[in-house]
């Protein structure tokens, strides 16, 4: 079997060859963007994890801040990967916005296509990441200048970005 990926061609025998369609994945990486005075965050945050699921919740802190899910293949004996997908700040507290994610998770209210496939599609592999803020002004200055340094695939606005019609494939 001939599969393309990224305009490449592979030539891999997959065994669920209709399911890899639906891992993958497009990401902007672009220095430029890492670099640009305009989203360094001025205060050293302390970045905090725990693994994506609903035994944990309760160690997500009752604070207010910025998030990141993060997708952390684990593969014995390798090297650590991750993979930025989404960002997103909370007005209220990080415990009750995890708390919301795991019933958006399961289909409760109306979840949001893209973030309900994350959630279900990488279950056994994300892992939500948190900074605490307590000043509201900055959750909202922090998320802002997350999302235009490192433009996540899951999030669909991006505050500097404006994303012509032919590109909005890439955020499907």
């Amino acid at each position: 079997m001939l599969l393309v990926l990224f305009n490449m061609a592979y030539d891999i025998d997959f065994a669920e060859e209709a399911d890899i369609k639906n891992h993958i994945k497009k990401f902007l990486l672009y220095p430029m963007f890492w670099k640009d005075i305009n989203n360094k965050i001025q205060l050293k945050l302390k970045w905090n994890s725990i693994k994506f699921n609903s035994k944990n919740s309760s160690l997500a802190p009752n604070k207010k801040g910025v998030y990141a899910f993060i997708l952390k293949p684990s593969c014995d004996n390798f090297i650590e990967t991750r993979y930025l997908f989404y960002v997103g700040k909370t007005n209220r507290t990080l415990r009750i916005r995890y708390k919301e994610y795991l019933d958006e998770k399961e289909g409760k209210g109306k979840p949001r296509k893209k973030v309900h496939k994350m959630l279900n599609q990488y279950e056994d592999f994300l892992h939500f990441y948190w900074a605490e803020i307590n000043d509201i002004k900055r959750v909202n200055e922090f998320e802002e200048k997350l999302l235009n340094t490192f433009v996540p695939h899951i999030n669909v606005t991006i505050p500097k970005a404006k994303i012509k019609n032919e590109l909005k494939y890439i955020y499907e």
